[in-house]
């Protein structure tokens, strides 16, 4: 019974080891913007404390072994659930209280693995006789620790973070960890304190839960900041990632800015700068079929979707919650619902290797260029894929995010390009700009039944076009240009990752 009982717990303690790893990425990776340090960073501090857990276990362990000593275990295992789930408040509470760097939030998720790190060899040492068939049981408790791992990435990573919100989760998790080490302390002399004990601490965390996961993502994101910021307006949870929406509309992915929900151009409402959008209508003449990777905020996907020339537009997400956000913001809803709009959650990188469909426009409005795995769609082999993607004269149109480096890679990655602000026009064929059919189209464009200009302001008046200081440079930059000003730069590669580590060095915020 007692190698049963050790079997079991084993397997629990597996599948919760992995299944906060999980939800510890997900919390450090919202609290940085999703640098793609993070994970590297996470595990660090998670094997760090495994180890230092499993060297005090060492020392425990040089006591005789004995039947008495496995209730003991139990209240470790119990210990390190009550740990883990509150590692998410501490880290919260860490950046928006303490306005400490979320590096320094580390050491708190290296204390609680080190809980967990020190209950499995004790459970091992404690839970198997030390006699001729200790390495046969050995084997069965480490196979049945693999799969509760394994359970965990599969269950918590691909199910229950769709259903379940952080605190829920959080909550199931301690709820089983807890039942595990009761288990462990059913055969304590002590039975009935051992009983009540472990339901004094699932009363806790179920009592605590509300308080402690109260505002959580707000803190997480605005840090200092959150006493003076409101609430969220939505918090959209799933295994894609977590997307917020604040009060005015903006949108957050992961912890980092999508855009906010506006389709209007006139300079003093374009917040999001959508006159982005708008521009297709002046290098394409007669774009019918349009993919988009990425929607963020969902504003782009109102604007193209009121295009008159487009017929049928393809939309790649991977996170299904931005379609979600959409789907709750009342401007910008109704482009989930029109006929030609066709919406596929998948990786957008993904999407363009599979699929033997050619379009007029490929539209990236990309996420900024230093988060993680941003090379998949910024690589020179991205690059490749989406020109096999395009029709003859078919165009890409990407936002580069700052990126020199993304800038050289795609203007050396076709033959002819044009920088608007942070965007690039690219193709095989000149880029070639017609203002006047973009204001004749923009003065007629209409969104939900409503001009997008008002008729005394048309856009010939407004001169949308028109070149303006850009951040310390042109609007408009030809291909040329642009190789001459990024020559020392990087050409980013799947293999080099140029974007995400060499980003905040070689460049900063607010290059062209």
């Amino acid at each position: 019974m007692r190698l049963l009982v050790t079997t079991l717990v084993a397997a629990v303690g597996g599948y919760l080891a992995l299944s906060h790893e999980i939800v510890w990425v997900r919390v450090l990776s919202f609290t940085n913007e999703g640098r793609p340090e993070t994970f590297g960073s996470l595990l660090a501090a998670y094997l760090s404390g495994l180890a230092i857990g499993s060297w005090c276990a060492g020392r425990i362990c040089r006591d005789p072994a004995g039947d008495g000593h496995l209730p003991r275990v139990g209240v470790v295992v119990s210990l390190g659930a009550l740990a883990a789930f509150l590692v998410a408040p501490a880290v919260a509470a860490l950046v928006a209280d303490c306005s400490l760097p979320v590096t320094a939030t580390l050491p708190a998720f290296a204390l609680a693995s080190g809980v967990l790190g020190l209950s499995f060899p004790l459970l091992c040492h404690y839970g198997i006789p030390a006699d001729e068939q200790a390495g046969a049981r050995l084997s069965y408790v480490y196979f049945a620790n693999i799969v509760g791992s394994t359970l965990g990435s599969l269950l918590t990573g691909l199910v229950l973070l769709d259903v379940l919100s952080l605190r829920d989760l959080n909550l199931v998790l301690a709820a089983i960890g807890i039942a595990a080490g009761a288990l462990l302390m059913l055969p304590a002399r002590r039975r009935a304190v051992a009983i009540v004990a472990s339901i004094a601490a699932l009363g806790f965390v179920i009592g605590a839960a509300p308080t402690l996961y109260d505002d959580i993502y707000e803190k997480l994101l605005y840090a200092d900041e959150y006493p003076r910021r409101p609430s969220f307006e939505a918090v959209i949870e799933g295994s894609g990632g977590v997307v917020t929406v604040t009060r005015d509309g903006t949108v957050y992915g992961g912890g980092s800015y999508e855009g906010i929900a506006n389709v209007s151009p006139l300079p003093e409402d374009d917040e999001n700068r959508v006159l982005r959008a708008y521009l297709l209508a002046a290098f394409h003449p007669h774009p019918r079929e349009v993919l988009m990777i990425g929607l963020g905020s969902g504003s782009w996907l109102q604007v193209l979707a009121n295009h008159p020339d487009i017929e049928h537009i393809t939309v790649v997400e991977l996170n299904a919650g931005f379609v979600e956000a959409v789907r709750r913001t009342p401007s910008l809803a109704s482009a989930l619902t029109r006929p030609h709009v066709e919406i596929i959650v998948d990786d957008g990188r993904r999407f363009l290797a599979r699929t033997d469909r050619r379009f007029d426009v490929v539209v990236m409005n990309t996420i900024v260029y230093w988060r993680a795995y941003a090379s998949l769609l910024l690589s020179r082999e991205a690059m490749e894929l989406v020109r096999q993607r395009l029709v003859p004269g078919g165009v890409l149109y990407v936002n580069t995010t700052m990126s020199t480096a993304a800038q050289k890679t795609v203007a050396t990655s076709f033959d002819h390009a044009l920088r608007y602000q942070n965007m690039l026009i690219a193709g095989d064929q000149p880029i070639v700009l017609d203002p006047r059919r973009f204001e004749r189209k923009l003065d007629a464009w209409r969104i939900d039944g409503r001009l997008v200009l008002p008729p005394t302001r048309p856009a010939a008046a407004l001169d949308l076009l028109r070149e303006q200081d850009w951040r310390g440079g042109p609007t408009w930059e030809e291909r040329a240009a642009i190789l001459a000003r990024t020559t020392n730069d990087p050409i980013i590669t799947d293999d080099n990752m140029a974007t995400e580590w060499w980003a905040f060095e070689t460049y900063p915020p607010g290059s062209p």
